[in-house]
């Protein structure tokens, strides 16, 4: 009994101590499509934007594909979240 009550509260320590910057994919990719926006690289009237990929483990990289509302080619735009913050935010070649 005693080595089971030790064994709850190492596992409660544990879990209190789990970093809160833990975000779920939906929330990394609401952070990386407002990124893309924000600093002009794929601005919602200009661009419509489809999710693609996540991949990564402490780097996410999460994929767009930009489709221009005024026509031309598609662009693929990418996001690396680290701790639940936008490191980067690109249009790949």
């Amino acid at each position: 009994m005693k080595n089971l009550l030790i064994a709850a509260a190492a596992s409660a320590i544990a879990l209190s101590l789990a970093p809160a910057y833990a975000a779920t994919s939906s929330e990394q990719i609401s952070l990386c499509s407002a990124a893309l926006e924000s600093q002009g690289i794929a601005p919602a009237d200009q661009f419509r934007k489809k999710f693609v990929a996540i991949k990564g483990a402490a780097l996410k990289t999460i994929t767009f594909k930009l489709t221009p509302l005024a026509g031309g080619e598609d662009q693929t735009a990418e996001c690396q979240i680290k701790r639940g913050e936008v490191v980067g935010a690109t249009i790949k070649s």
